[in-house]
């Protein structure tokens, strides 16, 4: 495992010290497995598929860390080139997700960022870190529809100061792998996280999103709501985890979940979870799996629609409500038409 990525590597023109150092952190390290219980249903060897061509480091070279937590920080490290610092004070910004890439972005003021995954590529990383100044606000779009055979990797931290503002949007609507982390540190008092996503895989398709939010200071508050419609042999996943630290009082969290299995052959797994260091909280948390209410399916039709058009509307019905909160309406209208096309007919 892993010698695609090193043959990738030693194929650039010019391996620099700093990349031979993060690919020497990854095989130390090596990729998580199926033991670590945040990667139970989702399995890395996946990769082994991938040739040395298909892998693409980028040929740029940034500044590199001293040090790597795991073997997949190391991993993006090497593939990106180190990280670039991108400075953001207003306005509209919109990124690139792919081919690998590695970012430190900063945000003052009010700032709208869509992070597009435009590339073609079977494989791509992309790693960033977020931070939020005092009174910063920040609605984040993170969408992706990448082919059926494509593998996506993507971890994001975000840190907000006093006051700061993050309001967030997912959706992923295809690729073979995919694996979402979501790291959020609430550090300063009166900081709030608002964190809503879509996903709906299909096929043999598999979507992985994890979730930690770290309320470390009083009178912060976090709220998520995740929806998934899972079709055909497709497997979905979901993990969010609050924590809520001994000096965070007066916390406000709620984490939300709810599925729409439209196949009998598909599969979610869904863990919605609470770990409270004080009593002085206000905290709730839920998740719920079905299928199509049957009744309204018929109350449709017997007003004229066909039943593959009731059952689209509902489910679009069901789906909306992560959608409307994309706030880029090009980019609202252009999730909606890819989602009804993911839809059995």
């Amino acid at each position: 495992m892993l010698s695609n990525v090193t043959a990738a590597l030693e194929a650039l023109p010019s391996l620099s010290t700093q990349r031979r150092i993060a690919l020497d952190a990854l095989l130390q390290f090596g990729l998580p497995g199926k033991k670590e219980e945040d990667w139970r249903y989702s399995n890395l060897s996946i990769l082994d598929e991938l040739t040395a061509s298909e892998i693409a480091p980028s040929l740029q070279n940034y500044e590199f860390p001293s040090a790597y937590d795991s073997g997949l920080d190391a991993l993006n490290t090497a593939l990106a080139g180190g990280t670039q610092t991108k400075i953001l004070d207003g306005g509209s910004t919109e990124l690139d997700t792919g081919l690998h890439q590695r970012l430190h972005i900063k945000v003052s003021g009010e700032v709208e960022l869509s992070l597009i995954d435009k590339t073609p590529s079977r494989f791509s990383t992309f790693f960033a870190v977020i931070e939020l100044a005092p009174n910063a606000r920040l609605r984040l779009s993170r969408t992706q529809h990448a082919d059926s055979q494509a593998q996506r990797i993507t971890h994001l931290t975000i840190n907000a100061a006093r006051d700061a503002r993050v309001e967030a949007v997912t959706a992923d609507l295809g690729g073979r792998f995919v694996r979402n982390d979501v790291f959020v540190n609430l550090n300063e008092a009166g900081a709030s996280v608002q964190l809503c996503g879509l996903y709906a895989p299909t096929g043999s398709e598999h979507v992985d999103n994890h979730t930690w939010i770290h309320h470390r200071a009083p009178h912060c508050q976090s709220y998520e709501s995740y929806r998934g419609v899972v079709s055909g042999s497709a497997r979905a996943v979901f993990n969010g985890k609050v924590f809520v630290h001994e000096k965070a009082i007066k916390t406000d969290s709620e984490t939300r979940v709810a599925n729409l299995l439209l196949s009998k052959t598909a599969e979610v797994y869904a863990k919605p979870e609470l770990e409270i260091y004080n009593d002085d909280v206000k905290c709730a948390h839920g998740a719920t799996f079905g299928q199509l209410d049957e009744d309204a399916v018929y109350y449709l039709r017997a007003r004229g629609l066909s039943a593959d058009m009731a059952r689209a509307l509902l489910t679009q019905a069901f789906a909306q409500e992560i959608i409307d909160r994309i706030s880029n309406d090009d980019l609202r209208e252009q999730v909606t038409a890819r989602f009804l096309e993911r839809l059995p007919r």
